[in-house]
C-alpha cells in the first residue's frame, strides 16, 4: 500500500456553513514560477500588437509526452503548427497528418504565457517498440521481448475495430507507444497495427548489461532483450558513448542486430538549456521523499515546498504514479514548479455489484497493473454495497480504469459520496456541472470564509458564481461530496482541486 496512505478528509464545513475552496498554492506556484522565470531572465517575445492584443508573450520550451490529435496538444499545451514547424520519426521527414493521438512526442517550441497555447518549431515522433508480436496474454502482448500493457487509455489503430487487443494475433507487426513503469513494462497509449510484411523493427529504452567492445561485436540489454552489434553497426551522434544507463533507439535487422544505435540523451535539439521551460510526463521512478531528486520517464526532477500539485495532493506522490512535470532545467535537474497527476479520478461510493469495482453508475475496468488493498486478492473479494476507494483515470469511451482499489471497512454513508474528476461542462445559471457523465448539481451549497486543513492553504471563493467562473471546461478538475441518485449528485461540498 505503498501508493495509497490514509489522507485527512478534507471537511468542508465550518460552524454548519459549507465551503467551497481554491488551492492557495496554485497562486502561490505562479508567483513563484513568474519570479524564477525572471530571475533566470528567461527571453519572452511579444506580438506586434504590444498591450492591445495579438499574439501573448510566449517563452522557449521543450515538452515531451503523450500528444492529442488537434494540432499538437501535449501536457495540456495547445502547439501550432505552421510551414516552418519540421516533424521527424526514424530521422525521416514527416507531415501533419503522421501525428496522431496517443503518439509519444518531443516538441520544441514557444509555450504563450496563457500556459495553455503554443508553436511548435520542431516535432519528433517516439514510438518505444516496432516489431511482430511475440505472444499474447490478457491484456498484455510482448514485442521484442518487451512487455506492453494496453487499457481502457490505449488508442487502437489500423487492424484492432473492437478498439482492443482483440483485433491483433501473434505474428502481426505493430508499432508502439507509450511509457514505461518502474519494472519496464510500457504502459501502451497507442497501438498501431502496420500490417504484413517487413517492418523497420526498433526498440527504445535504457542500456544495461554492457559487454565487450559494440564497434567490434560486443552486446547489450533493453529490458529483456539482448541485443549484439558487429562492424557495420553505426552509431548516432557520431563519436556518442553508448554505456550502461543511457537512453537508446535501437534499429534492428532480422536476426536482431543491431543495424544503428541512436542517443536520446545526446539529441541537443531537443536537450532544454539552462532556465529553460521543460514538461515531461511520465512514470514516477525512485521517488523516496519529496526532499530527495527522483525521475520521469528518466528526467532527474526535484520538488520542493513551493511546488503546486494539480489533481492531487503531495502525499499522493510514489512511485509507479503518472504525472506531468513542469519546470525549468537548472544543472540537468528538472526544478519543477508543478507536478500534475494524470489518475485524476478520484471517487469514494458503495459497489453497484458483486465481483466488480463498478460504482456510481459507472464501469470501472481493472488491469493486471491495477493494485488492491490488503483486504482484497481482486475483484472477486466485492459485495454489493461494499465501500471503495477508487483511484484512475478516463478511458477512451468514458468509462474508468481502476489503479488502485480499496476496500474501505464500512459502506459509504448516503450523503457522503465522493467524485473527482475533469469537469467537462457546466452550467452556471443552473449551477450544475457533469464530471465522467454524472451531473453535480452544486446549488445547494453555500459559500464559505474560511479553512483550517493545514496541507492545503486553501482561499475560499467569495460566491457560488466565483466558483463556476473559475472552471475550464475540459481541463479543470473538481471534487464534490453528496448524495447520489439517478445520475445526479447532489452535493453538499465542492473544491476544486
Amino acid at each position: 500500500m505503498a501508493r495509497v496512505s490514509e489522507r485527512k478528509n478534507h471537511n468542508l464545513k465550518m460552524e454548519g456553513i459549507t465551503m467551497f475552496k481554491v488551492k492557495m498554492k496554485s497562486i502561490i506556484g505562479l508567483v513563484l514560477a513568474t519570479a524564477l522565470i525572471s530571475v533566470m531572465g528567461m527571453t519572452a517575445c511579444s506580438s506586434s500588437g504590444g498591450d492591445n492584443g495579438g499574439t501573448p508573450a510566449s517563452a522557449s520550451a521543450v515538452s515531451i509526452g503523450t500528444m492529442t490529435k488537434g494540432s499538437v496538444i501535449v501536457n495540456g499545451v495547445t502547439f501550432v503548427e505552421d510551414n516552418a514547424t519540421r516533424i521527424t520519426g526514424d530521422d525521416t521527414a514527416k507531415v501533419s497528418a503522421d501525428l496522431q493521438s496517443g503518439m509519444t512526442v518531443r516538441v520544441r517550441g514557444r509555450i504563450n504565457s496563457d500556459d495553455v497555447s503554443g508553436t511548435a518549431e520542431r516535432v519528433e515522433i517516439e514510438n518505444e517498440v516496432r516489431g511482430a508480436i511475440e505472444a499474447k496474454a490478457g491484456d498484455t502482448i510482448t514485442v521484442h521481448s518487451q512487455t506492453v500493457l494496453v487499457d481502457g487509455g490505449t488508442v487502437f489503430a489500423n487492424g484492432s475495430p473492437s478498439n482492443n487487443l482483440a483485433g491483433l494475433a501473434v505474428g502481426d507487426n505493430v508499432e508502439v507507444h507509450g511509457q514505461r513503469d518502474v519494472a519496464g513494462v510500457i504502459r501502451a497509449t497507442r497501438v498501431e497495427d502496420l500490417g504484413a510484411g517487413a517492418v523497420d523493427d526498433e526498440v527504445r529504452g535504457i542500456v544495461g548489461g554492457l559487454s565487450g567492445n559494440l564497434a567490434l561485436g560486443g552486446s547489450f540489454t533493453i529490458g529483456a532483450l539482448s541485443i549484439s552489434t558487429n562492424a557495420t553497426t553505426s552509431v548516432t551522434p557520431a563519436g556518442s558513448a553508448i554505456v550502461n544507463g543511457t537512453l537508446v533507439e535501437v534499429h534492428l535487422n532480422a536476426s536482431g542486430v543491431a543495424t544503428r544505435i541512436h542517443l536520446e540523451d545526446g539529441d541537443d535539439e531537443f536537450d532544454p538549456a539552462e532556465g529553460e521551460e521543460f514538461e515531461v510526463e511520465g512514470f514516477v521512478s525512485g521517488f523516496t521523499s519529496l526532499s530527495s531528486t527522483f525521475k520521469v520517464n528518466n528526467q532527474t526532477v526535484q520538488a520542493s515546498s513551493s511546488t503546486r500539485f494539480d489533481g492531487g495532493l503531495k502525499g499522493d506522490l510514489a512511485n509507479d504514479v503518472k504525472v506531468e512535470a513542469e519546470g525549468h532545467l537548472s544543472s540537468g535537474i528538472l526544478v519543477a514548479n508543478k507536478i500534475a497527476f494524470k489518475e485524476t479520478v478520484r471517487i469514494e461510493s458503495n459497489a453497484t455489484t458483486t465481483g466488480s469495482a463498478n460504482l456510481l453508475g459507472k464501469t470501472v475496468l481493472v488491469t493486471s497493473k491495477t493494485e488492491f488493498s490488503s483486504n482484497l486478492t481482486g475483484t472477486t473479494g466485492i459485495a454489493q454495497n461494499d465501500g471503495l476507494r477508487i483511484r484512475g483515470f478516463v478511458n477512451n469511451d468514458g468509462s474508468i480504469t481502476a489503479t488502485r482499489v480499496e476496500k474501505q471497512s464500512n459502506p459509504v454513508d448516503a450523503d457522503k459520496n465522493i467524485l473527482q474528476g475533469p469537469v467537462t461542462s457546466k452550467n452556471s445559471t443552473s449551477k450544475t456541472l457533469v464530471i465522467l457523465g454524472i451531473t453535480v448539481n452544486a446549488s445547494g451549497v453555500m459559500s464559505r470564509i474560511s479553512d483550517d486543513s493545514p496541507d492545503d492553504n486553501d482561499v475560499a471563493f467569495a460566491n457560488i458564481d466565483a466558483f463556476f467562473a473559475a472552471i475550464t471546461e475540459g481541463r479543470t478538475i473538481v471534487k464534490a461530496k453528496g448524495t447520489f441518485s439517478g445520475s445526479t449528485i447532489s452535493a453538499t461540498e465542492i473544491e476544486i482541486e
